[in-house]
């Protein structure tokens, strides 16, 4: 089986996620790629796609939206999951929250995409230039203080038992052989 993991990300973060999960396919002797969006020419060989990206201002990266764009008859045909990271699915209602006001429910359905997983993301404040910070303040729909957010809050728990999910789904088995 061959998958493509295919991600836009601004600061890393979402990029780590990917390379993690395409480390974990590779456990189950999958074929796995592992691209930015931007870098993707072609997905007509691949039998899944992943699909990762951040959220910022509320909305998928626009990199991603345009892979979308491009790809979205093949993608359609695809066995296809998503993942997003955001720093609001800390808060109480964080899930919930961005289930509801960052996932674009008509663009998932258009694309079949079986899954839509948020997980948090990491967020190092002073790797980000002040103008993004003034901007995230600025848009900032949570109602926690954003200084709390300043961290890595990336479960590899939580992001381990997705893809053994996904591997379920597919009937994949594991591999032991180096």
């Amino acid at each position: 089986m061959k998958i493509l993991v295919a991600y836009a990300s601004v600061h890393g973060s979402t990029g780590e996620i990917a390379q993690f999960i395409s480390n974990l396919f590779k456990a189950y002797a999958a074929e796995v790629e592992c691209a930015k969006v931007e870098d993707i020419q072609d997905i007509s060989s691949y039998d899944v796609i992943i699909l990762g990206t951040a959220i910022h201002e509320a909305i998928w990266l626009t990199s991603m939206l345009q892979f979308l764009d491009r790809f979205k008859a093949e993608i359609a045909t695809k066995i296809t999951y998503m993942f997003i990271t955001c720093i609001r699915v800390l808060e109480t209602d964080g899930y919930e929250h961005v289930m509801k006001n960052y996932v674009h429910t008509p663009t998932v359905e258009a694309l079949h995409i079986r899954e839509v997983q948020p997980f948090a993301g990491k967020m190092k404040l002073d790797h980000i230039n002040w103008n993004e910070r003034w901007l995230l303040g600025l848009r900032y729909d949570g109602n926690e203080l954003k200084q709390h957010f300043n961290g890595d809050y990336r479960d590899w728990y939580a992001i381990s038992t997705w893809v053994n999910k996904i591997a379920q789904h597919l009937s994949l088995k594991p591999s032991f052989e180096s």
